[in-house]
């Protein structure tokens, strides 16, 4: 029979949960090597930054976002104060190494650790902790790599020789500078100077050739951190008279956060998986972690939905796909529902394609090659919009939905909503997957267009549908509204309600045979 199929009875052991993504089912005890190479890798970085500080008496002020033992750098700061210089050493806070993972690992929130440059080396001086909100960038899960890769050194090697050409001092003077530096993930896309000022004549003095170094130093514990963010750095510099280069020092280095305009819960999730993403991809092999997770769509739609909202992507396809890419671009947690929804029509080769090119753009960028391929997809995706749903992606959306109605949405349904056998009542679209591709912008598995109803219900609201159909290719939207209003109208008593025959069988058929008048007096205008 063409058309509407009978909304089935989702079986039991079809209603499972997906396939979950891999960090659910990695094992917590590897971790341990990573708890170890966390503290490694922020004792790297701030040595680093005090290996460029050689005054006694100076202090360096290290703030970190501490959470299930990773320390995430947001800022430092040089105190300008110290007395002649000590000299190299190599001593460097003797008993932080041992202690600090002990005092990170039962901490969340910021702590800000204190160091004073002695003479023969840097102590302590202080560790405190301080109550703000998680920054985006912040990590939360600890990785077992100690150091950066070659390409963020090479990266950030760069960025301080772009720096460093063509500053100067007065002879005899000074200057300042403010200098911002783009970083996403780890990867260092480029720096720009905010604020140049010099105090004295002309300036002709060139800066020490360390300067490259101490700038490359200063940065790199940053590229730690997650996303897009900007590192700012406060450059201060002196002349000697006596001396060939003139003396620049970092002082400062804070994190500087873009405007997030998606809804902070969207923000959260997004980094939250982001940051999965990011672990499993760069630790595991990454084609088992895309095999693992192209059969979540509950996965897949947040992330690409919030990695829109979040950094951008929708220009890939606005050309391709320009019915698309509004609904898409609306964000929020109606958008990835929607998108949810739409995947079921998306067949799984193309949605395996669709997660590995988005990964790749969100993670690495895309190659000229792959943006095309991407393109391609989208506008495929367009063409769906208007295609009535196959068997398969009805079965899908079926059991989605009754996944969501009674594990989401109506949990407290889900114990009183029984048949005589103990089975849940089906599930009822409101407007049927039949007609779902008249309403393009509709979520069909939304909360409002699902409804609980007994199966004795269910087999009514099936025969004024079927009744509907002879109407075929006369129908639009404006008349699958009309015909779920009447449904309304005449079954409403029953939606997530407890069905007793013995009380409504004779209501129950009433309503049929009033429904059934209504719908084919629409049939008959339809097609005259």
């Amino acid at each position: 029979m063409d058309g509407i199929e009978p909304e089935e009875d989702i079986p039991a052991e079809k209603v499972g949960r997906e396939l979950p993504p891999p960090w659910e089912t990695r094992d917590t005890a590897a971790d341990e090597d990573a708890l170890r190479a966390e503290t490694t890798a922020a004792l790297s970085g701030m040595r680093g930054v005090t290996s460029h500080v050689e005054q006694a008496g100076a202090s360096l002020v290290f703030r970190f976002w501490a959470q299930n033992g990773v320390l995430t750098l947001l800022s430092w700061k040089r105190d300008g104060t110290g007395t002649d210089s000590a000299g190299k050493s190599a001593a460097f806070a003797p008993g932080l190494e041992t202690h600090l993972p002990t005092f990170v690992d039962s901490r969340t929130g910021e702590i800000v650790l204190t160091l004073q440059r002695e003479r023969h080396g840097w102590g302590l001086r202080a560790l405190t902790t301080s109550e703000n909100s998680k920054p985006l960038e912040a990590r939360t899960l600890p990785v077992r790599r100690t150091g950066v890769t070659a390409d963020t050194l090479a990266q950030t090697h760069a960025m301080a020789t772009q720096l460093a050409k063509g500053l100067r001092v007065p002879d005899g003077g000074r200057a300042t500078m403010l200098a911002d530096v783009l970083l996403d993930d780890e990867r260092v896309l480029g720096a720009t100077t905010a604020r140049y000022e010099s105090h004295g004549g002309p300036p002709i003095r060139e800066p020490s050739p360390v300067l490259v170094a101490q700038l490359t130093q200063a940065l790199l514990p940053f590229t730690h951190g997650l996303g897009p963010r900007t590192v700012r750095l406060t450059l201060e510099a002196e002349h000697h008279r006596a001396e060939r280069h003139a003396r620049w020092r970092v002082m400062e280095a804070v994190t500087l956060r873009p405007a997030v305009e998606a809804p902070p819960d969207l923000a959260a999730e997004h980094y939250a998986l982001y940051e999965r993403i990011l672990r499993e991809w760069r630790e595991e092999t990454q084609e088992a972690f895309l095999q693992a997770g192209v059969s979540s769509t509950e996965f897949l739609a947040t992330w690409f939905i919030s990695g829109l909202a979040l950094r951008g992507g929708i220009a890939l396809f606005e050309a391709v796909a320009p019915r698309l890419a509004p609904i898409l671009a609306r964000g929020g947690s109606e958008a990835v529902a929607w998108f949810r929804s739409f995947l079921a029509r998306v067949r799984p080769a193309e949605r395996e394609q669709f997660h590995r090119l988005w990964t790749k753009a969100q993670t690495q960028g895309l190659s000229v090659a792959e943006k095309e391929q991407l393109r391609k997809l989208m506008a495929h995706f367009e063409k769906l919009l208007d295609a009535k749903l196959g068997r398969d992606a009805s079965d899908e959306l079926r059991k989605m939905a009754h996944r969501d109605f009674y594990g989401k949405f109506h949990t407290d349904l889900a114990k009183l909503l029984l048949d005589e056998r103990g089975k849940p009542y089906p599930v009822h679209h409101r407007l049927p997957l039949e007609y779902a591709h008249l309403f393009e912008r509709l979520n069909i598995n939304a909360r409002e267009n699902l409804w609980g109803v007994h199966e004795a219900v269910h087999k009514k609201l099936n025969n004024i549908w079927t009744a509907f159909r002879r109407a075929k290719g006369k129908a639009n939207e404006q008349d699958v509204q009309k015909v779920a209003a009447i449904v309304d109208r005449h079954f409403g008593r029953w939606f997530n309600q407890r069905y007793e025959a013995s009380h409504s069988a004779s209501s129950l058929t009433k309503a049929e045979a009033d429904a059934l008048d209504e719908v084919k007096a629409l049939v008959d205008l339809l097609l005259k």
